[in-house]
């Protein structure tokens, strides 16, 4: 399988065309003696099944490994290939809590497997994963059908080969290129996906769920989810579509600030940006330093300070100020 994914080196899965910066992989939070814990955060390119191979032979596996993904896509066929490498080696797959899986991510996350040889993936009530159709890496629609003939065929390969649900596979081929399918929390258990409530502190439908009480306490979430929400927005700034992060502002902070004004800034002034250095300073509050290079040739700096509001189990941006970095 992995010979035909030749195929498919420069078709794309994901929200929009990405840079070609590889997969990160590194020590994630719930790492533990029984568990290797793996972040994999970035862009899905195609040798990411090597390089985790690689990350894991240099860290070692304990009697369970699993890798928390937060990633828009990439590379089809490098989807493909590090679904199978989770597959062939019993590693669990999860998407990260208040990040996304989405497209070529997707389809690797479909490879997940417990160390008996079971499917195993799990999502959480604040992740989003996201399913769509195939196109050029340039973003353009693949038009040639016997091309589109054989990758469909490859990919429904794969779906057989990681024992994945049509039902999947129905909805990515549904699913216009520039568009993307989030399946509910209904439809991950439906097809057998695992779904964490991070509220709670179970996974949903099981018997301790039924009769648990919010992790946090009911509408009080933890401080650092608020800075994770922060940290991801800016992960997620000129990778996606402008509409989602935008999406991520409060309506009354999107009034003030305005679409064209917003996409004239990050498209048109900002080359990239990095958030760093981010902590809370209360439950609602997060101070970040934000790094620009623009695309005048020139960087700046600055730290800024983030009021946030609850919006149902997840966050938005209430207001922002900035000040010079020191």
């Amino acid at each position: 399988m992995i010979k035909g994914c030749a195929q498919i080196t420069c078709i794309v899965l994901t929200s929009l065309a990405l840079p070609a910066a590889a997969m990160d992989f590194s020590a994630q939070g719930n790492d533990s003696k029984t568990l290797t814990a793996v972040s994999a955060t970035g862009n899905v390119v195609w040798d990411d099944a090597e390089r985790l191979d690689r990350y894991l032979s240099r860290v070692g596996r304990r009697r369970n490994t699993a890798v928390y993904f937060d990633s828009p896509g990439g590379s089809l066929g490098g989807g493909i290939r590090l679904g199978e490498y989770l597959r062939r080696n019993r590693i669990k797959a999860v998407v990260e809590g208040g990040g996304m899986c989405a497209s070529a991510c997707a389809l690797a996350f479909l490879g997940g497997t417990d160390r008996t040889g079971a499917r195993w993936m799990s999502s959480t009530t604040t992740s989003r994963l996201g399913f769509h159709a195939f196109r050029n890496g340039d973003g353009s629609r693949l038009d040639d059908t016997d091309r589109t003939q054989q990758i469909v065929g490859e990919m429904l390969e794969y779906g057989h080969t990681v024992n994945a649900p049509m039902e999947i596979f129905v909805r990515t081929f549904q699913t216009a290129s520039d568009d993307m399918y989030w399946f509910s929390t209904a439809e991950c258990l439906s097809l057998g996906i695992k779904v964490w409530d991070m509220e709670r502190g179970c996974f949903v439908g099981s018997a301790k769920c039924a009769g648990a009480s919010p992790a946090s306490g009911p509408g009080r979430p933890e401080p650092r989810s608020a800075a994770r929400f922060v940290e991801r927005y800016y992960s997620l700034l000129k990778h996606v579509p402008y509409a989602q992060t935008w999406a991520m502002l409060s309506p009354e902070m999107r009034r003030r600030v305005g679409f064209d004004s917003y996409v004239g800034w990050w498209d048109g002034k900002v080359d990239r940006v990095t958030a760093s250095e981010i902590r809370a300073l209360s439950d609602e509050r997060v101070q970040a330093r934000l790094s620009y290079r623009m695309k005048s040739g020139k960087h700046a700096c600055s730290v800024d300070t983030f009021e946030l509001g609850r919006a149902g189990r997840s966050w938005q941006f209430l207001s922002q100020s900035s000040r010079g970095c020191p």
